[in-house]
Formats: C-alpha cells, sequence, structure tokens
C-alpha cells in the first residue's frame, strides 16, 4: 500500500498539516511518502518571525514531488495554502506538469484527500478544496469526503480539512486540528484497505 502526501506550504501552516498527516497515515506496512512541491520563492520568507524559521528549514529538507510520484500510490493527499479562495500557483503548476498523465488516465481510480490552510474562514479555503477536488475528478481520482461527524462540535466541509492560521506562522496544530487529521487519516485508510 503506498500513500503520497503533496504539498505546498509558505509560512509552515501547510506542511505541519502534511507532516501530521503523513504521521497519522504511517504504520501497518503502509509506505507513505512526505514530498513538497517547488517553490523557488521561498527564500522571501525571511522576514517571518521566529518561530516559524525552524519549521520552514525543516519544510526545505522534504524531497521535491515529480508527476511520476504518484503513479504507484493507491493514496494520494492534496494540500495547498488557500490564495485567493484557490490553490497557490505553485500548486497549480505542479497539477499542471501531471497533465501528461490525463490522455492516458495513469492516475484513475487512486483514492484522494484534501487539506489546506487559509488566513480565516472567510478567506476561501472551502473553495481551494474544491479546486483541488476538480483536480482529481478530471484525473481519474475519487476523491474521499470527510464525514459531517468527523469531530463532534467542528464544522469541516465534505471537501477536506482546513486549518485556519489568523496570521499565526508554523506555529504547532491544536489539538482539534490534530484530532481531525488523525480522524480522516482513518477514513482515507479505510477507502484503500478494501
Amino acid at each position: 500500500m503506498r500513500i503520497v502526501v503533496v504539498f505546498h506550504s509558505v509560512c509552515g501552516n501547510t506542511y505541519l498539516m502534511a507532516k501530521a498527516f503523513s504521521d497519522s497515515l504511517s504504520g501497518e506496512g503502509r509506505e507513505v511518502s512526505l514530498l513538497r512541491v517547488r517553490d523557488d520563492s521561498w527564500q522571501w520568507q525571511a522576514d517571518v518571525p521566529e518561530e516559524s524559521k525552524q519549521v520552514l528549514e525543516q519544510m526545505q529538507s522534504v524531497p521535491l514531488v515529480t508527476p511520476e510520484d504518484m503513479l504507484e500510490a493507491d493514496l494520494v493527499v492534496l494540500g495547498s495554502p488557500t490564495y485567493f479562495g484557490n490553490v497557490s500557483a505553485q500548486m497549480k503548476t505542479f497539477m499542471d506538469e501531471t497533465a501528461k498523465f490525463w490522455f492516458h488516465a495513469r492516475y484513475a481510480g487512486k483514492k484522494m484527500g484534501a487539506f489546506t490552510s487559509a488566513g480565516n474562514p472567510e478567506g476561501g479555503g472551502d473553495l481551494c478544496l474544491q479546486a483541488l477536488h476538480t483536480y482529481a475528478k478530471y484525473m481519474g481520482m475519487l476523491a474521499v469526503p470527510v464525514p459531517v461527524n468527523l469531530v463532534e462540535g467542528m464544522n469541516i466541509p465534505v471537501y477536506g480539512i482546513i486549518h485556519y492560521s489568523y496570521a499565526s506562522y508554523g506555529k504547532s496544530l491544536d489539538e482539534r486540528l490534530i484530532s481531525a487529521i488523525e480522524r480522516y487519516s482513518k477514513v482515507l485508510l479505510s477507502h484503500i484497505d478494501k
């Protein structure tokens, strides 16, 4: 069973989510690859708060993803920061690079999960998740929805998990978000274990 977690992150928030997904999906004989999307502009973040610099350095040690990395995966989990209600330019560039596999449906049948970080609830995180789902559908992947009762009292869209940062960069994720990621990971695993 092969799982690929692909993310783009600028401030570290989406990376922390990707790492939490990777950790939650690991084990029980599953091979999980944590891979980042290329971002040649990441160094402009030199002026981020001190607490996030360590996270950014960790993030840069994660291997870069190629479209070929998803070919053998049973499950692909995609994460992007939310920019203007959409994925980041870097994530979109990566998705466009996979078009060479679209015509022959090389990703068809793979299960897919999604996550994003957004500044606040009005930031369009649900739209970013929808963009990831639209991409997956065009590639023939089967998106796994988030159950409505995943975490009691927590409003989570069916499209995936959203972390609201409120301008907090690269700080640890709160317990409720970790719980949501762990529970959604179990849902994702149940879809590939069938």
